[in-house]
């Protein structure tokens, strides 16, 4: 259960994971994802994901990693009065600059710089097209024999309730015994039982966020041609996670969830709400691969 602790801050729009123990850690990753009704709307996620990071004596640590995200967006209402295909592809290309220093052996600060580029890639980029996201928090470590406690907070900024914007990050972890585990905050509350060695079982829930731009031109109703419109997508997830040790280096991850809240809207370049498409709940699947050069 001690890897449950080595672990990296990855994204600020898929999850915050903190490297804190291993300072030699490189992680490459693939993930299809499928929402197969929104009501009128399903969706298909690719996700490919690649992280390292290494340790400086014993103050500080750096990581480095990047990502790519398509979105296939599947619109079945045939209602609407404007080109809907502007916004069924969205490319999301993230990097991410880790920094932790450590305060004293349970006191550290964390540092995570991560722009993205969230397009649609048919016109220009300029700076719409970019989502500075960032973390600032603080983490203490209580140790209690071969089990640990984390409590991480701070502030962060990113999409994950919508537009960009400025959240609060707090996360509190606990290994309670050699089977179970848990984390609790906000963006993300999960529950680990491990069992076997090479299997565990995860309840999770976490909020998600798309904020994607349309960067060419697009006409609306009353002859309206707008740029840099924006395609904007949130949900709430509970899943129930499997995953697999294949070998000590490989592991597959399976999850079936629900999402009890979503919402899918376009806004004009001003971010003002030009059209709701009023999704619903929506049971989701998802599938990956991961790699881990450590044990």
């Amino acid at each position: 259960m001690q890897r449950h602790f080595n672990y990296f801050i990855l994204v600020f729009g898929t999850m915050n994971i903190m490297c804190a123990q291993n300072p030699n850690m490189e992680i490459a990753s693939f993930e299809y994802s499928l929402i197969p009704d929104l009501g009128g709307v399903s969706i298909e996620k690719y996700s490919m994901n690649l992280n390292f990071g290494k340790r400086f004596k014993k103050r500080a640590m750096i990581g480095f990693g990047v990502s790519y995200d398509y979105y296939d967006f599947i619109f079945n209402k045939a209602s609407l009065d404007f080109n809907i295909e502007s916004y069924e592809k969205i490319h999301n290309v993230k990097t991410r600059m880790f920094f932790k220093y450590f305060i004293s052996s349970t006191w550290s600060a964390n540092l995570l710089f991560a722009p993205s580029l969230s397009s649609n890639l048919k016109g220009s980029l300029s700076h719409e097209d970019i989502i500075l996201n960032s973390m600032v928090t603080l983490s203490k470590k209580w140790q209690n024999g071969k089990k640990m406690s984390l409590l991480n907070f701070g502030v962060g900024y990113g999409t994950y309730f919508g537009k960009p914007q400025f959240i609060p990050v707090v996360s509190f972890q606990k290994e309670i015994d050699a089977n179970w585990s848990y984390s609790l905050g906000v963006p993300r509350t999960k529950i680990n039982y491990q069992f076997y060695s090479r299997h565990t079982i995860s309840g999770t829930a976490s909020f998600n966020g798309l904020f994607g731009n349309a960067s060419s031109s697009i006409d609306f109703q009353n002859s309206q041609t707008l740029t840099d419109t924006k395609l904007q997508y949130n949900s709430l997830d509970t899943s129930l996670d499997y995953v697999y040790r294949i070998q000590p280096n490989w592991t597959t991850v399976i999850k079936i969830g629900y999402s009890p809240w979503n919402q899918l809207k376009i806004l004009d370049d001003e971010n003002n709400e030009i059209y709701d498409f009023e999704t619903n709940g929506s049971i989701f699947v998802s599938m990956g691969l991961k790699f881990n050069l450590n044990k």
